[in-house]
């Protein structure tokens, strides 16, 4: 049984984490802009900047668990399924960040032995404070979340053009052009960590994206766990913790009915 009282105060701690670091690049003005893997893919000095404050402020607070953000290296080096971890986005959504676009967000997840216990995302361009711990429902800014009960045809669903890798492209138009005739709307937000929380918090009846990092919806698998939903790879297993996946997540109707496009 996990030990609430722990997770608690840790989840009033990465709070606290990500609300500062929010306000970092909230507040941020000129950008230094580089290229990762290609022209799409891009990193600033504050995704850095916030990275290093998010370690500094965790190493200190919890020193025994390892940390694994996403400008710290390849996922292959860390055991997560082993170990006591948090899994960290400093900027999740940069291309808003750099276009000046006000949609991007501090993502942390805490993982014991591959299983998420406790999450937190923060958008500071809302204030929106996104929480869960394991068994204790979810939360944004204190209310508790719950998925819609509506299918596809009377909801939007939340997307992402894994734009990265051309090599998906393609399937990502596929599944696009099927789900847009049987749902109400689609919308590409560019930011997974908040897309998915807003499947949570059910303004969203579903999200799907080709290719995603675990930073990007670490937390948000227990967001989605826990305000009755369901996320899986397009295949329906669990999420992986330690590679990039496919992601696939709604409320239980829209969630099948996604589910049967992809699959087809």
């Amino acid at each position: 049984m996990e030990n609430n009282s722990y997770l608690f105060k840790l989840v009033d701690d990465i709070s606290c984490i990500a609300k500062k670091s929010g306000e970092i690049f909230k507040n941020a003005h000129a950008k230094n802009v580089d290229k990762k893997l290609n022209a799409h893919d891009l990193v600033t000095e504050y995704d850095k900047a916030v990275q290093d404050y998010i370690f500094s402020s965790l190493a200190s607070l919890y020193p025994e668990v390892i940390l694994v953000g996403e400008e710290n290296g390849d996922l292959a080096n860390y055991d997560v399924e082993n170990v006591k971890a948090f899994i960290i986005d400093p900027i999740d959504g940069t291309s808003n960040f750099v276009n000046e676009l006000s949609h991007s967000c501090v993502s942390i997840a805490y993982v014991e032995y591959g299983k998420v216990l406790a999450g937190v995302v923060y958008n500071p361009y809302k204030d929106h404070l996104y929480s869960a711990v394991r068994g204790n429902g979810a939360y944004c800014n204190g209310i508790k979340m719950q998925v819609s009960d509506n299918p596809l045809s009377e909801g939007l669903v939340g997307f992402g053009t894994a734009v990265y890798y051309d090599e998906l492209i393609e399937e990502t138009k596929r599944i696009f052009g099927e789900v847009l005739v049987k749902c109400s709307d689609l919308r590409r937000m560019g930011s997974a960590s908040i897309d998915l929380s807003l499947v949570a918090s059910g303004s969203f009846v579903g999200f799907f994206e080709t290719r995603l990092c675990p930073w990007d919806y670490g937390a948000t698998i227990l967001f989605i766990e826990e305000a009755g939903g369901i996320i899986t790879d397009f295949s329906g297993n669990k999420l992986p913790l330690n590679k990039k996946s496919s992601v696939i997540a709604g409320n239980r109707t829209a969630y099948k009915e996604l589910f049967d496009i992809i699959k087809k």
